[in-house]
């Protein structure tokens, strides 16, 4: 009789672990729609900022975030102009960029996001840099829209995708492997397009 016990016990847990898991996610950040899923048991909340507008381009972005150190943004770089989306000069600038924040990069690795490359770069915080958590920072990078120029080796695009997460290094993955970018509207897991913002 215990024996059943304990089993119906374990089964129990294992469904409401289950029921916890995170789902899918689709969100409507202006003309965008952004899926994903962290596939992991840690609880997050989505929040869809306002969008920045500039003379040049819009961005807008999506907040996940489950605590003050633990989150990730998903910023969409809408430009104006076609623009240089070439890989290779943009994991040298992300590099300083990190550097002069205060962080060590420890890894630029080429990577396929959404079916287009791009990269991730890792980074921790300087020994100097106690104004941040020490924790991995993560950055990747990539342009859904991005096509080869006739003139060598350079690639233009209009949309510019970064993910910057300071979740743990499967997490950060799970987000970047299932993450979709693209114009039109969000649907409900119910299959019924969701309102705009």
């Amino acid at each position: 009789m215990n024996q059943v016990r304990t089993v119906l016990a374990f089964a129990l847990v294992l469904m409401l672990s289950s029921l916890a898991m995170s789902a899918p996610e689709s969100h409507q950040l202006g003309p965008y729609v952004v899926n994903f899923d962290l596939n992991t048991y840690q609880q997050y909340k989505v929040a869809e900022l306002e969008p920045n507008m500039a003379e040049s381009a819009t961005g807008y972005a999506l907040q996940i975030a489950t605590d003050n150190t633990t989150g990730a943004l998903v910023i969409i770089t809408e430009y104006k102009e076609l623009l240089d989306a070439t890989l290779a000069p943009q994991k040298q600038i992300s590099t300083l960029s990190a550097m002069l924040g205060g962080y060590n990069v420890s890894s630029v690795d080429d990577i396929v996001i959404d079916g287009k490359e791009g990269y991730i770069l890792s980074a921790v915080p300087a020994s100097y840099n106690t104004m941040v958590p020490n924790v991995t920072r993560y950055e990747a990078v990539y342009w859904p829209d991005s096509v080869k120029c006739d003139i060598g080796p350079v690639w233009v695009g209009k949309t510019m995708v970064n993910v910057i997460s300071t979740y743990p290094e499967d997490v950060t993955m799970n987000l970047i492997n299932s993450l979709k970018v693209a114009k039109g509207a969000a649907t409900a897991a119910d299959g019924q397009v969701l309102p705009p913002n």
